[in-house]
This record gives structure tokens, C-alpha cells and sequence, in this order.
């Protein structure tokens, strides 16, 4: 019985000791933290570090002295820090990132520094391996493709990022530019669009609502040349023989959106994460608006006098947005498997 009740005593002070291990590490941890935000790295590395001895195993106070370490300059300490992470049972995405990071600044320092950024990028590609539903580190690596002058690569990323990982905004934003870029204005209309409706960052969403006017009024239009591809010839065909307009005024597209939703509402292609939106979005009485704000972005003084008579409606669709981004939860795939 004593024996037992010494048991208790000893496991009750390895517990205390824990407990005030990890609170007495949080405290240098956020203290050395904001010291490196303020340029104090010396002090803040080293209060840092002291916080990784009194938890041995956490992931985020080597981290952090990773991160300090580059950003005052040192990419081979921070290197050391951050390489063994990756190995660790709650890595996260911005290590793959910060140890890129490394590789790059220490090839910059190099005379002669390697073309193909092998080490820099292989490191986002085995945290993609790692984890594949993280968007932002295909977003990372096609950015880098893009800096190299390799387009199709980094568009080949992206839309392998939108598969994997298709509630991360960004990669469809990055690759409707491709798009466009490359003359594929529907795909461009699609991915633009998916972005306009999922995130919040507006100076994006401007660039977004102004590739999508200029794409789907090309795609609308009867000079538009079509892939040989299922959906993009139905799609033609059906615009080309019910949703004919002759005009590219404001109310004629949404003439033709109401056609295309009307004639194409219940497809299975994947244009379909469009439809389904703006199907609920006209169910709620909010179409006009919604594409007022698209499509009038690049002319100020048709919107705003289009407001002057619709500021109720344009308010209840601002509302409406601000709560009900979209949320992607099916992959979207330009290319069949």
C-alpha cells in the first residue's frame, strides 16, 4: 500500500514538472519570438532554443529557430534546424517552405548557382509527398517554375494543386493567368470564376472579375473556336443553337447566363462548379448583381449607374457573399484521368 501511494507521489511531481516545463517554455517561446520580429535575433534565438531544451520534441520551438536563423541571414543554421523537421509527426506546410527557402539563399550565395534549383524544389515536392492536400505548396513550386521560365510546368502544378487540394484559392487564380495566357479562354472563365467566388482578397478578385468578363464573352461569342474536347464542343453547340445574342451589353449576358443555366444547369462536366453556383445565387434573386460586379469591374460609371437603381439588391449580394464563400470539396479536372 505505501508502495502504491509513493507510485502516486512520483508519477503526481512528473506530471507537476511537465506542466511547468511546458508552461516556463511557452513564455521564452513567445518572448523570443517577438524579439526576432523586432531584429533581435541573438537574444531572441537564444530564448528560443532555451524553450526547445524544456520540450525536446516539439515541432514549433525548432521551427521557429529555423525561421530566425534565415531571416537574420544564416540559411546553413536555419538548414540545420529545419532539415530534421520534416521528419516529424505534425510537419507542417511552411517548413517545406522555409527550408526551400534555405536552398535558395544558399545557392544565391554561391559563384555559380544551380539552374535548375534541384535541392530548393525537391524540398516542395517531398512536402507535397508528404502532404498532398496541402494547395499552398503546389502554389509554391509553380510559382518557382514560373520564375524559370517554365509555364507549362508550373500550369501542369497548379492544376495538380486544384485536383489535390481543391479548396485552396489561389492555385485557380494562377492558373486562369496560364490560361489566358495560353489562348484557352473557357478554362480561363472556369478557373477565374471558382476563385472570384472563393476567396476574400479583393485586388485578387478585381483581376479575377476582369479575366472572367473577358474570357466568357469570348467563349459566348460566335468567333469562339472550341477544343476537340466532349465539353467544350457540346458547350459550343448548345450556345451557338439556344443561347445565341448579338450583343455584349450588360443585359444580354445575363441573358445568356440564364440560358446556359437553363439549357446546361444539371451537367456533369466539370464547368458544372460554376453552375451550381450561380444557380443558387439566382434562386436567392441575386444573378444581376452578381455578374454586375463582375463584369462591370472594368467600367466604373456603367456600374455605378446600375447601382443607383439596384443599391438594395447589390447590398443584399454583398452581404450574401461576405458569408457564403465557395467551398470546393470535388475536384475539378481540365484533363481526364
Amino acid at each position: 500500500m505505501k508502495g502504491t501511494f509513493y507510485l502516486f507521489l512520483l508519477m503526481a511531481f512528473g506530471v507537476g514538472v511537465c506542466a511547468q516545463n511546458t508552461s516556463d517554455a511557452y513564455s521564452k517561446g513567445v518572448e523570443g519570438i517577438k524579439l526576432v520580429d523586432k531584429g533581435e535575433f541573438t537574444q531572441g534565438i537564444k530564448l528560443l532554443k532555451q524553450a526547445r531544451n524544456l520540450e525536446p520534441h516539439d515541432f514549433d520551438y525548432s521551427f521557429e529557430i529555423g525561421k530566425a536563423y534565415l531571416k537574420s541571414g544564416d540559411p546553413k543554421k536555419a538548414e540545420k534546424y529545419l532539415f530534421p523537421l520534416q521528419y516529424h509527426s505534425k510537419v507542417l506546410p511552411g517548413l517545406f517552405i522555409e527550408l526551400a527557402n534555405c536552398y535558395r539563399e544558399i545557392e544565391d550565395g554561391k559563384k555559380t548557382p544551380d539552374p535548375e534549383r534541384k535541392k530548393e524544389l525537391d524540398a516542395l515536392r517531398y512536402g507535397i509527398q508528404k502532404l498532398p492536400e496541402a494547395g499552398i505548396l503546389y502554389l509554391e513550386l509553380a510559382n518557382a517554375k514560373l520564375e524559370m521560365e517554365q509555364p507549362l510546368e508550373a500550369l501542369a502544378v497548379f492544376e495538380n494543386g486544384i485536383s489535390k487540394a481543391p479548396n485552396f484559392a489561389e492555385n485557380y487564380f494562377w492558373a486562369a493567368k496560364l490560361m489566358k495566357a495560353a489562348g484557352n479562354d473557357l478554362w480561363a472563365w472556369i478557373y477565374a470564376e471558382v476563385f472570384f467566388n472563393m476567396s476574400d482578397d479583393e485586388e485578387m478578385k478585381r483581376t479575377a472579375a476582369l479575366l472572367i468578363s473577358d474570357a466568357s464573352q469570348v467563349v459566348f461569342s460566335t468567333s469562339w473556336k472550341p477544343d476537340p474536347d466532349k465539353m467544350d464542343q457540346e458547350l459550343h453547340y448548345m450556345l451557338s443553337e439556344n443561347c445565341k445574342q448579338n450583343s455584349s451589353e450588360f443585359n444580354a449576358l445575363v441573358a445568356t447566363r440564364i440560358c446556359l443555366l437553363e439549357n446546361w444547369g444539371n451537367t456533369s462536366f466539370p464547368i458544372s462548379s460554376i453552375l451550381t453556383r450561380t444557380k443558387e445565387i439566382r434562386s436567392k434573386g441575386l444573378l444581376e448583381a452578381y455578374l454586375a460586379t463582375i463584369h462591370l469591374e472594368s467600367d466604373k460609371a456603367t456600374f455605378l449607374s446600375w447601382v443607383s437603381g439596384n443599391a438594395k439588391t447589390f447590398e443584399d449580394y454583398r452581404k450574401w457573399r461576405y458569408w457564403n464563400p465557395l467551398i470546393v470539396t470535388k475536384s475539378i479536372q481540365r484533363i481526364s484521368e
